[in-house]
């Protein structure tokens, strides 16, 4: 598996929250945002400054682990609505676990910038690999993602947020080995599996049932295997909601309403263009169904 076929999940992990019905800047929900992975520069005391992933797995010789880091760099409008857009950002590191431990820190930029409509502030953090042997074939593997980015003092939350690393997340990709569950370990590791420390963020088997290569590690806690809907027509930023009572309530917003939802973010014009090409036979499959594991209805 590769880190692509990750994406869907992580995707929705991202942008949990992100922009809440009715899609508005002028919403009361909208105005509090960004709740999970939120990273901040050093001596922040309402968000941390690292997330720490521990986990298990047994390695091959000449296996090879890929690192994905990804989180929203936040963009300020420079006109009305006053409104901050996320852009994703994704750093990959890629370290050979041989038969020593492996100790790297990669150090990492995201340049600021500006253009027409936004400007963004650049972020620095650092990512940490650590492999460690524990017997039997074992390794546990400590990834720290840390905001390294100069703090401002005098900053209140909005300006913080764009001094932050927003809703990181990280995904591990084992070329020639497997990852082990922490949450269903096997008998004679759960010693191991138990005395690993997360912090900020938790490990979970991504993927086909099964499958032990991939991992992703998340601020929102999942169990393993998590799965996107097949039936789902899109992202709609909420998944502690329903996506037919979703796109009815979406249809049944006025012209105004709409018109504002447009031009609050790009992505809310994505959900008010989906809701209005919404045909009945693709609101009717969005509707309850019981559905059994393997597949039967």
């Amino acid at each position: 598996m590769s880190l692509d076929d990750a994406r869907a999940v992580a995707d929705a992990v991202l942008f949990e929250g992100y922009l809440l019905y009715p899609y508005r800047a002028s919403a009361l929900k909208n105005r509090m945002r960004w709740q999970f992975g939120v990273l901040a520069p050093h001596g922040e005391e309402s968000e941390p400054s690292f997330a720490r992933t521990e986990c298990l797995l047994v390695a091959q010789p000449g296996a090879e682990l890929e690192v994905l880091v990804r989180c929203l760099q936040l963009r300020t409008r420079k006109a009305e609505p006053d409104w901050d857009e996320g852009g994703l950002r994704e750093i990959v590191a890629t370290v050979e676990l041989d038969r020593h431990d492996v100790a790297a820190d990669i150090p990492f930029e995201l340049p600021g910038g500006e253009n027409e409509r936004e400007r963004w502030l650049p972020l620095r953090g650092t990512i940490g690999i650590r492999t460690t042997s524990i017997g039997g074939g074992l390794q546990r593997l400590a990834v720290v993602v840390e905001n390294r980015t100069q703090r401002n003092p005098r900053s209140q939350r909005e300006g913080m947020l764009r001094s932050s690393l927003v809703s990181a997340h990280t995904v591990l990709a084992l070329r020639g080995g497997h990852f082990i569950s922490l949450l269903d370990p096997p008998e004679g590791v759960r010693e191991a599996a138990q005395a690993c420390r997360n912090e900020h963020t938790w490990p979970v088997l991504v993927g086909e049932q099964g499958r032990r290569d991939v991992v992703l590690s998340a601020p929102i806690i999942l169990y393993d295997y998590p799965a996107i809907a097949p039936q789902s027509p899109g992202d709609l930023f909420d998944a502690t909601e329903i996506d037919e009572i979703l796109m009815l309530r979406t249809m049944t917003l006025t012209d105004d309403e709409k018109r504002e939802a447009r031009e609050t973010d790009p992505k809310a014009a994505e959900i008010i263009d989906r809701a209005e090409r919404l045909s009945a036979e693709q609101l009717s499959r969005l509707h309850g169904t019981m559905r059994y594991p393997d597949g039967r209805r």
